[in-house]
């Protein structure tokens, strides 16, 4: 009789103790991307004839080799950074951030990416972050001379807008030694 007792107390025990593990989440899955087709496509400059003229430090994309020489990447990255060129030159510079940020997402030891980011920063006015996205193309651009060298002039000019033509200056010194390699 005693035992038929403590069933229930167990069962209430062993309830409580496997309650917690009911609760928890499942691995959250990304849901697809939406896609917002009320939007217009974005307007991108005809080639034979500008309103805005884009500035010098928003050039056009440059592709990086890999250690075995060869260029690759992912679909869905050369996309979103073909998507984010046409939308920086749109001077739709935060749709142009998000969808270098996507990208970088993806493959985020692309130092081009990096690059373009902190171009797209610096046309913002973002100085600051432009410089430490462009040091941070450097740190992915080990080995690529030309890559490095765009990154100092990039430095470079966020120094100069940040007010140290000092930093600017060595900066630009850099990039040229980068240039003799």
């Amino acid at each position: 009789m005693r035992v038929a007792a403590l069933i229930p107390v167990l069962l209430l025990i062993l309830s409580f103790c496997l309650l917690p593990a009911c609760s928890s989440h499942p691995p959250q899955a990304y849901p697809p991307p939406v896609v917002d087709k009320s939007r217009p496509a974005p307007v991108t400059q005809p080639s034979h004839a500008s309103d805005k003229p884009v500035p010098s430090y928003v050039q056009p994309r440059q592709q990086v080799p890999n250690a075995t020489g060869e260029v690759s990447h992912p679909p869905a990255v050369l996309a979103l950074l073909d998507q984010a060129e046409q939308q920086a030159n749109a001077g739709e510079l935060e749709s142009a951030a998000a969808s270098l940020e996507r990208a970088i997402r993806i493959d985020p030891r692309n130092a081009v990416l990096w690059y373009h980011l902190a171009t797209v920063r610096l046309s913002q006015g973002e100085s600051a972050q432009a410089e430490q996205l462009a040091v941070k193309s450097n740190s992915l651009a080990v080995g690529n001379a030309a890559q490095q060298a765009r990154n100092w002039r990039l430095i470079a000019q966020a120094r100069r807008e940040q007010n140290n033509p000092g930093g600017a200056a060595a900066a630009e010194n850099r990039a040229r030694e980068l240039d003799l390699r």
